[in-house]
């Protein structure tokens, strides 16, 4: 009887040393839409974090609380922000591997046509870059902040603001209303993406990087590159 318990004594630690192990080497991180650049850098990070022994685990999580649960550690951390983040976000460190560029682009009226005249731009609530963007001119018009890229581009069509101000790599939605009235399209500046961990996983950067750089050099990256269509 005695070893009969001790046996089951036994396989019950295993099974919770088992589920604390695979604890200890998964990281948690909300689910990006899927683009063509979001899907190349997930594969990639999930590459870089099985090379160091770590995988990554997926959620559904609202991208505009994301930020907020990634600095108070519900969330790992980022899959890819600028740098942007790192003034109001002190708890996130940066992967120092640039994952991809992206071009931050003004939807706007023909007439006015500059940004400082604009009396209005639509924003996405969601990406802290617009507005730090915005707030490092001489905009000093109104800023709507919403949830899509359809609402923007329906509020310009629509002709209740005349700018939205957008990331290029979000996909538009097809559904969404096209502005009639004459508009242009302006790149205002490039920038480059990180990948951010939560403070309490800082001991995985150096490693992290590491493992990056190997996949650049051993042409793993360029292989995602040429299967996602990319050529950045």
């Amino acid at each position: 009887m005695n070893r009969r318990f001790s046996a089951l004594l036994l396989l019950v630690n295993l099974f919770f040393s088992a589920s604390c192990f695979s604890h200890q080497y998964s990281l948690t991180f909300n689910r990006p839409q899927s683009t063509p650049q979001a899907d190349y850098a997930l594969e990639l990070l999930k590459l870089a974090y099985a090379d160091i022994g770590f995988k990554i685990h997926i959620i559904d999580f609202s991208r505009k609380n994301a930020l907020l649960a990634a600095n108070n550690g519900v969330l790992d951390g980022q899959l890819g922000r600028d740098i942007s983040v790192e003034q109001d976000y002190k708890n996130l460190v940066r992967v120092n591997y640039e994952l991809f560029k992206f071009d931050l682009i003004l939807y706007k009226t023909c007439l006015p046509n500059k940004l400082e005249q604009l009396e209005s731009i639509a924003i996405v609530d969601a990406y802290p870059v617009q507005e730090r963007y915005l707030a490092s001119t001489k905009f000093a018009g109104s800023i709507i902040k919403v949830k899509s890229i359809s609402t923007q581009l329906n509020l310009l069509a629509q002709q209740k603001v005349q700018g939205a101000l957008m990331v290029d790599f979000v996909p538009e939605n097809n559904s969404a209303v096209k502005p009639k009235s004459c508009f242009e399209k302006e790149v205002l500046t490039t920038y480059p993406l990180y990948h951010y961990l939560n403070k309490n996983n800082k001991n995985l950067v150096d490693k992290l990087e590491k493992s990056l750089i190997n996949l650049t050099n051993n042409g793993t990256v360029y292989a995602l590159k040429a299967k996602y269509g990319l050529n950045f």
